[in-house]
Parts: structure tokens; sequence; C-alpha cells
């Protein structure tokens, strides 16, 4: 009996909620059988883990001088009142759905004065909505259509009540059309999965030559997967942030949240691939606007890499104090198991840039990295710190066991090696190269691969040139 169906629902179940429905197997409009009182009583014994050796089926046979068909048959009609008192408490919760049930009563009763006191408090109930996502405009649409319904029982004549109707629908509709679509491009350019955007395509093209009114959501969702679709035209971007900032208030914080990601990737996006610069300072901007709102939090943690990508686009952009000021202030909200690990990774990523390579140099060479590409991080930067100082021999030593390293990493996925492989090879090549050996240093920097194929490329290059 511990995995039937019964059981699993009751062990689920609150105090308070397992109190109420002893009270609704009282009532004989629903509960017409006593005999289901007391088994429901024999059962509550066992509240709230519903286990242990007396719900065994033999135990609860002895207990209650049943056999097997007659245990079978108080277990499915307690389920059964167990579903409908279950159905009756979303609604209890749900007071909206109340009112739905009711207007579809009056409706079909005919009785339009009752009809319109349910409808004025449904309408109240959806003014209070907190915010206008996909449940807040279906719930537009059935109250549309269900006046649309009941203005159909009077004489024919112009309804407005149908042109509402079908607006509420398109606005639903659209919108979650557009938010599943975007979900699967942006899957099948991730993952290299694919999938039918079926109606998907001629929506997106209908939406770009007939702007929907009053409809941010929809067009949230529009900006968004266009950004996807479109990256080389920087104006989708530009759209979905300036309409985020007006209007996510009309977002649950999930939704934002995952509104505000497509943004921030497609930042990482231009940085990476078209080398724009300018989006270091969005991503920036953005990254902190998220924190300050705790939308970048994960139960009150900030992720170890968020937190170094924010230190690292500081440091990138100049913002030295900014960067320090970060360092410090956000250190405690790194997980306990990761915090003294990271914030040192990053305390030295910002000595670094402050050309305090001594002390970036101790603590570097101290810390243990679990995460890959932090771990990664780290060596590039101690490379970085031992060429810069003149330090060759050890730096040669060191990149030699930072190749045997990546060579080890059998879960790293073939580009990061690559990258980190030509990292080395050419870091090596340009420590064994003499200042006056110009001719050999542009031959060094021609031969660079591209930023995709190799990791501290900008680095690698100043370098070059400094020579």
């Amino acid at each position: 009996m511990h995995q039937s169906k019964l059981i699993m629902v009751l062990r689920k179940l609150s105090t308070r909620q397992l109190s109420r429905f002893g009270a609704f197997l009282q009532s004989p409009y629903f509960n017409k059988n006593t005999e289901n009182n007391l088994f429901f009583d024999f059962l509550n014994a066992f509240a709230p883990g519903f286990d242990g050796p007396g719900l065994e089926k033999a135990a609860v046979m002895r207990g209650g001088a049943l056999d097997e068909q007659a245990l079978y048959y108080r277990m499915s009609e307690l389920m059964q009142l167990l579903e409908q008192f279950l159905a009756l408490e979303f609604l209890r919760e749900n007071p909206l759905e109340e009112q739905w049930a009711l207007m579809e009563t009056y409706n079909r009763l005919g009785l339009d004065k009752h009809y319109n006191s349910a409808r004025k408090r449904a309408e109240k109930l959806l003014r209070h909505f907190p915010f206008q996502d996909a449940a807040f405009l279906q719930a537009q649409y059935r109250l549309a259509e269900m006046d649309n319904r009941h203005a159909q029982q009077y004489e024919r004549r112009h309804r407005e009540e149908l042109q509402q109707a079908a607006d509420a629908l398109d606005r639903a509709y659209l919108a979650e059309k557009l938010r599943y679509s975007l979900e699967m491009v942006n899957s099948a350019q991730m993952l290299d999965i694919h999938y039918h955007l079926r109606l998907g395509e001629p929506v997106l093209r209908w939406l770009q030559e007939n702007p929907f009114p009053d409809a941010p959501r929809v067009d949230m969702y529009l900006y968004a997967l266009l950004m996807l679709q479109e990256p080389e035209d920087q104006e989708h971007y530009r759209k979905l942030y300036l309409l985020l900032q007006q209007k996510e208030h009309i977002l649950p914080p999930e939704e934002r949240k995952n509104l505000y990601a497509y943004l921030l990737n497609y930042c990482t996006r231009r940085i990476n691939q078209y080398r724009d610069k300018a989006y270091y300072g969005h991503f920036l901007d953005i990254n902190m606007a998220l924190i300050d709102k705790g939308l970048l939090l994960e139960q009150g943690a900030l992720a170890p890499w968020r937190y170094t990508n924010l230190v690292t686009v500081g440091l990138v952009t100049g913002r030295l104090e900014w960067a320090s000021r970060f360092l410090e202030s956000y250190k405690n909200l790194l997980p306990e198991s990761y915090r003294e690990n990271i914030y040192s990774y990053n305390r030295a990523h910002y000595l670094y840039y402050e050309k305090q390579y001594e002390e970036a140099q101790s603590i570097l060479i101290q810390i243990t990295l679990q995460d890959l590409l932090l771990a990664i991080a780290a060596k590039n930067l101690l490379a970085k710190v031992y060429f810069e100082t003149g330090q060759q021999e050890l730096l040669l030593s060191f990149l030699e066991a930072y190749r045997i390293y990546i060579y080890r990493q059998e879960l790293a996925k073939p580009r990061l090696k690559e990258q980190a492989r030509n990292f080395i090879d050419f870091t090596r090549k340009l420590a064994r190269l003499a200042p006056f050996e110009k001719e050999k240093r542009r031959a060094l920097a021609d031969n660079l691969p591209p930023a995709t194929d190799i990791l501290e490329r900008d680095w690698l290059l100043s370098m070059i040139r400094q020579g």
C-alpha cells in the first residue's frame, strides 16, 4: 500500500490539508458512506510520512477487518473523494476560476444580472494580477470570449465583444507562439537540435509587417527572436533592451530573468564573434542592474562564473576601481565552498591589471580551481605574469606542465584543448624571441590563429608588437 496512488497523495498533503480533508468527509453532500471517514481516520494515524509496517496491505486488512476486495473498494472510493477535495481546494485558492464557473453557470441559466456580478468580480481580480504573463493574457481572452458568448443571446447587432475576444486571443497566442519559437531557435543554435517552427515563421514575418497594438509581451519575444536570428542587426537588441527597461514590471521574475539572459548572451556573441568591445559595457551594466534587483542570485548566492565574468569585464573596460569594490562587496555572495579560491583568482587578476605582479603570482601558485574553464584562465594569467616579469625559464617550464595538464583533461571539449594548446605554443615561441628580432615577430603575429582558435589572442598580439 505504500506506493498506492492514495497514499502517495496523502503523503504530499500538509497537516492543515489533511485536517480539512477530514472535515470535507463529514459532509454527507460529498461523502455518503461513513466507512470512508473511519478508513481515513485509520490512515491518518500514520501521518505525515504514511509509512511503516502498519500500512502494509495485510496489516491494513487485519486492522479494518477487510478482505482484499473490500479494501480495493474503500481505497478507490476514498481516492475519488480526495480528488474532489483537491479540485475544490484549487477553486478556493484561485478565486478567478470560481468566477469563471459562476459566469458559465449564470450564462446557461440566462441570469444576466448574476452574470454581470460575477463578471465584475472577475474583472477586479484581473486588475490585481501581479504580471501580464501568459496566464494573464489567457485570462483576458477567457473573459472576452465569455462576454462574446453572453452577448450572442441578444438581437443581431455589431458586437464589440467579438472584436475584443479575437484581439485577446491574438495577444495570448502570439506571445506564447513567439516564446516557444524563441526557445526552439535558441536550443537549435546551442545544441544543434532541429525543431520545426511551423506557424512560427509566418507569424514572425506577419508581425514585422503588422505591429500588434498594445502588446508589449508580444514585442519582447518578437525582438528577442529576431535578435537571435539576425545577430548582425543590433537594432533588435536595442529595442528589446529598451522595452524591458520600460515594461519589465509586467513579467514575473523568472520570465524577466530569461529575457535578460538572452540580452547577455547577445552581448557575449557580439564580443566573441564580432570583436565589438562596446558590448563589454552593455554586459556589465545589465548584470549589475540584475544583481541589484536580485535576479542573478540563485538561492541567495552569486554563481562563481558570473562573479568572475563581471570582474573580468570591469578590468577589460578599465573600471579598476569598480572591479576592486565589486571584488570585496560581492565576495560573501559566492557559495561558501568556492568562495576563497574564486575570490583569490579574481584578486590575482585585479592585481595583474594593477601591475602588482609579485603579489598576483604568489596567489596564483597557491590556489586550486576545480572548474576547468577557471583553472585554464588562472594558468593563462600566471603565464602572462611570468612573461611580463621576464621569468623566461620558469615560464618555459610552466608551459610544458600546462601542456601536459591540457592533454590529460579527457572531459575537455576538443575546441577548448586546441585553443589552450595554441596559446601555449605561441607563448613559448614568443618567449624565445629577442626584442630586436623584428621580422620574426612580424611573422609570428601574421601566423596567429583567429580569436576563435586561440586563447588570449589580443594579449599575445600586444606582447609581440611591444618588442
